[in-house]
């Protein structure tokens, strides 16, 4: 055989063997995008929420705006920790959290409930718009019950015209998310969302005074409840 036929055919076959070995490496490996995040940091922290008539846009939990009513300085924060749990049925965790405003030099603090949904696919967190819950009050509270969000909280003690100093009157409420609008539940409402938790987990739900019974107190914490003498009360 001529000699540079030879040569020309080993060549061929070294360039086979040497593309097809790039070729299986670029299947193996996944180029990584430098903008990609990972939609584990996505967080209610950085999300814009509705509060009354603006959007808040949070930056680590907190914003500084300029209240629209004047020109003092408007301060949003994030109280506590956020928690999560699936509140638009599609299988991923989303958050809910209480929000409270002040306005710089005035002694009045405002609380909001509100939620973050989250869109993994899309990479993409949304907050809602949020719903009052009052003024000076303490959060005690918060948790996700079969995808209502129940808060319990504590607020000053009204006598006629005597509003108390200190907030020690215990409140509950839920809210959910209807359509595209976070809003307050019904006492009824609420009340069946509690017993679709409860049943859902294989507990008994006693409906005179709405309990379960049956589930431990890590559930009832978990959900909202308070947990006296082995039944969790909503």
């Amino acid at each position: 055989m001529n000699k540079k036929i030879l040569l020309a055919i080993v060549i061929v076959i070294v360039a086979a063997v040497i593309g097809f070995v790039i070729f299986n490496k670029t299947k193996t490996e996944t180029p990584k995008t430098e903008n990609q995040k990972p939609a584990s940091n996505l967080t209610p922290l950085t999300a814009k929420y509705w509060i009354e008539t603006d959007l808040i846009s949070l930056e680590k939990g907190k914003a500084e705006t300029i209240n629209p009513n004047g020109a003092a300085k408007l301060i949003t924060e994030v109280v506590g920790q956020p928690v999560s749990g699936d509140l638009n049925s599609d299988g991923q965790a989303d958050y809910a959290l209480v929000l409270k405003q002040q306005t710089e030099n005035d002694p009045g603090v405002y609380y909001y409930a509100a939620i973050a949904l989250v869109d993994e696919a899309k990479n993409i967190i949304v907050g809602s718009n949020a719903v009052a819950l009052g003024e000076g009050i303490k959060i005690e509270d918060i948790a996700i019950v079969n995808q209502a969000v129940r808060i319990n909280y504590l607020e000053r003690k009204i006598n006629g015209d005597a509003v108390a100093k200190e907030p020690t009157e215990p409140i509950s409420k839920s809210f959910i998310l209807d359509g595209v609008m976070f809003k307050e539940l019904t006492e009824k409402r609420a009340n069946a969302q509690a017993e679709a938790a409860c049943t859902d987990n294989r507990g008994a739900w006693i409906i005179t005074t709405t309990e379960c019974k049956g589930l431990s107190n890590d559930w009832c914490n978990k959900t909202g409840g308070k947990f006296e003498n082995n039944l969790c009360k909503f």
